[in-house]
């Protein structure tokens, strides 16, 4: 009887901490936010990413009545600023912006300072279409790169930013799909360098965001092939999608979106994930993301979780199919 009171005692104890536990979580929500928020985006100013994080955010900061203060902490392929959110303090005062490097990074890594569940999704801000280049003569269609690929004796390069990156990765699914025996990739230190010799004929094609090809679709000096997206781009509405060429499964797009250190009450994620659905369906925000060719999502928590499990999945199989590392 004595060991019965005991465990009865030791079990309502427990049910009532889970309890103050719960009713503190959802005052702490319901009073939330009380001071300004801190958003770390894992890159250098005035990219692209940065670009998005800052209009998104300055939308936010209006519909929440705070400040929100822009953390630019790049490094390590969006590894450290990452780990800042992931060891942050789960009050929802602290988030971090994130693209695709993200999903990738498990895969590429041996060993990361944080987990992948050391973090929440909030939701996924934005995608954007990319498109496949090139600048040699004989190249002006998919079908002519597929075709020359294939040769095995004449090899045909592609470039991209680096080992891992989207581009290259895009690449290899490209060959892979297609049975481009020939395609040898040409890793660079960034894309400019990349883009200069793809121009000069140096290497045979590459993937890269339509906002920073198209000054050079237009001037004549790159060949516009397909656009990665399951339906053409507004912004190159002459150059077909990859789906509509017969090929659904490289429909791949350029993303970003926002994550919570674990343990964020549930309650907050939900609110940053609508108010910032309801930010990202502001026409002249579209608008501003119109012209860098990106497009608004702003998905639910569990669509962006899900999201990230395919991303993660997809991409994690080719790297380890590639053998690659980066450390």
């Amino acid at each position: 009887m004595i060991l019965y009171r005991t465990f009865r005692g030791r079990i309502l104890a427990m049910l009532t901490a889970c309890l103050a536990s719960a009713t503190l979580a959802h005052a702490a929500a319901a009073d939330y936010p009380e001071r300004p928020l801190r958003v770390v985006v894992p890159y250098p100013a005035g990219g692209n990413t940065d670009i998005i994080a800052r209009d998104v955010m300055k939308g936010l900061s209006a519909r929440l009545g705070q400040p929100i203060v822009i953390d630019n902490k790049p490094g390590a392929n969006s590894i450290v600023g990452t780990d800042l959110v992931a060891k942050a303090t789960p009050d929802g005062y602290t988030l971090g912006v994130v693209i695709g490097a993200y999903a990738n990074n498990t895969a590429l890594y041996r060993k990361l300072p944080y987990r992948p569940d050391d973090l929440v999704p909030v939701t996924q801000l934005t995608r954007t279409s990319l498109v496949i280049v090139s600048a040699r003569p004989d190249l002006r269609s998919l079908d002519e790169l597929i075709r020359a690929g294939r040769d095995g004796a004449a090899p045909l390069s592609f470039a991209s930013s680096g080992m891992g990156s989207a581009a290259h990765l895009l690449g290899e699914r490209l060959a892979r799909e297609t049975g481009m025996k020939g395609a040898m990739h040409v890793p660079y230190k960034g894309s400019t360098d990349a883009t200069a010799d793809l121009a000069s004929g140096r290497v045979g094609f590459m993937f890269d965001a339509i906002s920073a090809m198209g000054p050079l679709i237009r001037a004549g000096k790159l060949n516009a092939l397909a656009v990665t997206s399951a339906e053409r781009s507004p912004l190159l509405p002459e150059v077909p999608s990859i789906e509509e060429l017969g090929h659904p499964d490289l429909v791949s797009y350029a993303w970003a979106g926002v994550l919570a250190p674990k343990g964020t009450p549930p309650a907050i994620v939900e609110r940053l994930a609508g108010e910032l659905a309801t930010v990202l369906r502001d026409p002249a925000l579209q608008a501003r993301l119109a012209d860098i060719s990106t497009e608004a999502v702003g998905s639910t928590p569990a669509e962006f979780a899900r999201f990230l499990e395919q991303e993660s999945r997809i991409n994690g199989d080719l790297i380890r199919q590639l053998n690659l590392t980066l450390d």
